[in-house]
């Protein structure tokens, strides 16, 4: 009888405890899949909002370019409100953040004063379209189609200092590549390294004193332009020798097309291996001289 009993208590004992540790285990796995799915909810709504983004900065650009100020100003007002809800992390830099800030503020200012320069509304309407831009499409980003515009720019630099041209010509040039380069500036911040922009931004300074010189020093600005076609092609991530054109295999269809050949070869090998193995079942075996 206290056998019995004993036995009894102790399969209690075991179906309890079992029953604890399934409650313990469907527990935690309900919050391992709770926490999992309030995390994509919360990658969802962050990719919404910064989309929305993307497209009030898109309609921003285009009021801008029809001069419709109160449109413009409407556009700002509800891309500020928006900015207060978009968490940043892992988005992009402290530096990005920063820049994207910067323009919208830009953009602000040159709102005010439109009446006086509306030009400098289209600039900054712009640098805010490519910035909102970069943050949404950060595989395929718009800024990234300005490297032909960017690369003439230098070509027509390095020939003007090759043809001696005057100092008002080569100022000239100069001025050009800086504004192009500045409408991308707040776009490539948010996708590069900040030590990238700043190599740029310290040779721009230095070439642009190169520049405005009564005399500009033709050997050292040569020098500058060889090593600026360097850090543009960094910036943009193009190979030193690549084509300013769209090359036949870019980004990550090389790895794709190295995966392919790669196969190509392995069945290759495994038919001609497969086709030896059948020849040495048949009693065929190759020739060999």
């Amino acid at each position: 009888m206290k056998r019995t009993f004993r036995i009894k208590t102790g399969l209690m004992v075991v179906s309890f405890m079992a029953l604890l540790f399934w409650t313990n285990l469907s527990y935690s796995v309900s919050a391992e899949s709770s926490g999992v799915n309030e995390e994509k909810s919360k990658e969802v709504s962050v990719k919404n909002s910064i989309e929305q983004l993307n497209e009030e900065a898109a309609l921003l650009y285009r009021h801008a370019l029809d001069h419709d100020i109160e449109e413009v100003r409407g556009s700002i007002l509800r891309i500020s409100k928006g900015l207060e809800h978009i968490s940043f992390e892992g988005q992009t830099t402290v530096e990005g953040i920063h820049a994207l800030s910067e323009t919208i503020v830009e953009v602000k200012e040159a709102a005010v004063r439109v009446k006086s320069d509306e030009a400098s509304l289209q600039l900054a309407s712009a640098k805010l379209r490519l910035a909102a831009d970069s943050l949404a499409n950060p595989a395929k980003p718009l800024w990234l189609q300005y490297y032909k515009i960017v690369k003439n720019d230098l070509d027509a630099l390095s020939t003007a200092a090759d043809q001696q041209q005057s100092a008002a010509i080569i100022g000239t040039r100069y001025a050009l590549l800086e504004e192009h380069y500045e409408t991308i500036r707040p776009a490539a911040m948010i996708r590069r390294e900040p030590y990238e922009i700043a190599q740029l931004d310290a040779w721009l300074s230095h070439t642009k004193g190169l520049t405005t010189a009564k005399q500009p020093d033709i050997a050292q600005l040569k020098s500058m332009v060889i090593h600026g076609e360097e850090l543009v092609n960094q910036l943009f991530g193009r190979e030193k020798d690549e084509s300013a054109f769209v090359p036949f295999v870019e980004g990550p269809n090389r790895r794709a097309a190295g995966l392919f050949i790669s196969s190509v070869i392995v069945a290759a090998l495994g038919y001609a291996g497969y086709r030896k193995y059948r020849a040495q079942q048949q009693g065929i075996f190759p020739f060999r001289r």
